[in-house]
Order: structure tokens, then sequence, then C-alpha cells
């Protein structure tokens, strides 16, 4: 019976203490200028005496001298099969009332408190079910439990949602294609960069994606590669895997499609390889959609725009100051991400306005 009391106060409100007493829970909770106390005594087929009970009560007092709990009420609660010999025991204590567990009924003899912060009914309605508050109490800590669960699956996918996957796919492609680039050498780079030749007289487009995959030395793929993943560990959460994985190679296309054009009416011949260009494009992009809500991003935002384009005059100056850098592609890459930007935004108002009836 004391295991179904135990869950039935835990339903109402009392929290059980710890105590190093075996002969009696202590269950406590915090009221309106007081603490309510319960001790809880289950003793079945022994009969009690006035002896055995006094040896309890200094006990419990000890433990409240203990706790050093600020002003309390208590209520000494006695479940027992011999119901006589603990009203018997207990005469003149006001405060103690006796469960009779045979009969699951409250006894209240005549010299005791009437009643105790309403207790009275409620103990009377759960001998009617003891076995319910335990149900219940299973039940709420199986839902706290699955709660519980819940949130450490969100938590989990949260932190999985939050690496760039697609970026360290795009990374590991291209450290697989640059050792194979170092294995091959410059027989395989013909094959797959960005040669006006190829892709205008002999229809080789397929060459406007393999280029940014390939790159010339060791130097050229790490600095690529550590400003894709500080790119995508940026945004690629925000954009979503799959349109972060398109618009890196749509504006790798883009770029490509920029140094082409540069090479037919300039002539030039500088090899276009790496993937610069697509990282151009997500930088343009970026300092777009930072600079245009640049009011809501306070101070912080500022200092996002500044770093940007630095990074983005650093490698475009590069380009001007390297003779064999193709700059077009990086040109071309960061337009690309500013115009595409831009008519995202008014995609987006479009479809604000249209969804709003034109109310702002």
């Amino acid at each position: 019976m004391k295991e179904y009391l135990s869950s039935f106060l835990v339903l109402e409100g009392f929290a059980k203490a710890s105590t190093n007493m075996k002969q009696f829970d202590v269950f406590l909770k915090k009221e309106t200028g007081h603490i309510t106390v319960l001790f809880v005594l289950e003793q079945n087929s022994e009969p009690f005496t006035e002896d055995t009970v006094n040896s309890y009560r200094q006990n419990a007092l000890k433990i409240l001298k203990e706790k050093k709990l600020p002003e309390i009420h208590a209520l000494f609660l006695i479940l027992t099969d011999n119901p006589d010999s603990a009203v018997s025991a207990t005469a003149g204590d006001y405060y103690t009332w006796i469960m009779d567990t045979r009969n699951r009924v409250l006894i209240i003899p005549d010299d005791r408190a009437e009643d105790f912060y309403g207790m009275k009914g409620r103990f009377q309605a759960f001998l009617k079910e003891p076995e319910r508050a335990n149900e219940l109490l299973s039940k709420m800590e199986g839902k706290l439990a699955e709660s519980i669960r819940e949130e450490e699956r969100k938590e989990a996918r949260k932190v999985k949602e939050s690496i760039p996957w697609v970026s360290i796919g795009i990374i590991g492609v291209n450290l697989i294609v640059g050792l194979i680039t170092l294995l091959l050498g410059e027989s395989f780079v013909r094959l797959v960069d960005l040669d006006p030749v190829a892709v205008f007289e002999h229809n080789e487009w397929y060459r406007l994606i393999t280029y940014m995959f390939v790159h010339g030395s060791v130097e050229h793929i790490l600095s690529n590669m550590l400003m894709l993943y500080l790119e995508g560990n940026m945004i690629e959460k925000s954009l979503g895997r799959w349109r972060f994985a398109v618009i890196f190679v749509l504006f790798g296309m883009l770029s490509g499609l920029g140094s082409l054009m540069f090479k037919v009416f300039t002539g030039s011949n500088i090899p276009s390889i790496g993937a610069s260009g697509a990282i151009m494009g997500i930088m343009g992009l970026v300092m777009y959609i930072v600079m245009r809500s640049i009011k809501t991003l306070g101070r912080g935002g500022w200092y996002r725009v500044f770093g940007i384009i630095a990074c983005a005059g650093y490698m475009i100056y590069e380009g001007f100051a390297d003779e064999g850098v193709d700059n077009a592609a990086h040109v071309a890459g960061l337009v690309a991400g500013v115009l595409v930007g831009i008519g995202w935004d008014i995609l987006n108002r479009h479809r604000y306005k249209k969804k709003t009836g034109g109310k702002k």
C-alpha cells in the first residue's frame, strides 16, 4: 500500500525527502507560509505499542531538526492491517491518522484532527482505487520520458543539421580529384578544364561543371576549400542543403560562362580551373543578403559586410596582380551571386504580395 500511496502523494504535489530512517517515509509540500510534512509508516501483523510509537515520533522530530525547515505542519499516517492496535498506541496524538490496509478505510478517532488541509477526502478517494495512482504516475513518467527523448532527438537533429554536409561533400570531391590530378598530371587537366575551343567547337559543355573541381596546386585547392567551408558553414543551414548544392553548381557554371566570354572577346589563354568562381558567387549572394538586412543585424552586421567585401576584394585584387589567375571567373561569379540575390528577393516579394493580396 505504501508504494501506491507514495505515487498518490507525488501526484498531489508532495516530494519524497531523502532520510536515513527505514521505518517511515517523509513527504514535503511547500505551502503559502509553511511546509506540510507527512510521515508515512507501514507496519502489518505486529501490534503497535506506545514505546514503538514514541520511538518513531522521536526519529521524526530528529529528521525535522536535521532538515532545519521553517514553520511546519506535520501529520503522521500509519498504514496497518491491525488498526485497533495502532489507534490504541497513538491515543491522544492529535495529528495521527490510521489507514486500514486490509479494509481500505481511513480511520480518524474522535481525539484526532478532523481534517488536515483537505487531505481527508483525498485519502478516502485514494483508498477506493489505490492502484490507480500508480498507473497515472507511470503514464506521466512515460510521457515525461518520451518528451525528454523527443527533445534529445531534436537536439541531435539540430547538431546533425548544423553540419555543412554539402560543403564537406564538395570538399571531399575536390580532394579526390586533386589526388587524381597529382597522379595523372597535365593530361588529366586538359580533359576537364574550361577550354573555349573544346566547349564551343566540340560541344563539351560538361566542362562548365568539371573545371570547378580541378585545381592547379596544393595551395590553390586548400585556400579554395577553406573559403568554401567557411561560407558553407555560415549559409548552408539557412538556404538548405539542396539549394546550397544547386547554387554552388549554378555559380560555378555562370562564372565559367563569364570566363569563356572574356576569352572569346580578348583572346586570353589563361587556364580556367578551380572552385573560386563558384565561391565568389556564394560570396556575392551572402553579401547581398547581409546588406539587404543590415538594419536588423545591428553592429555585428557591419563587421560581416566588411569581412565579406574584404575577402572578395582581396581575391579580385590577387587576380589582377597575378597574370595566371582567371579573374574574369571571379568577377563573373561575384556579379552572378549579387544578381541571383536580387532576383531571389524580387521573387519572394512577389510571392508575399500575391499571398497577402498586395497588403504590406
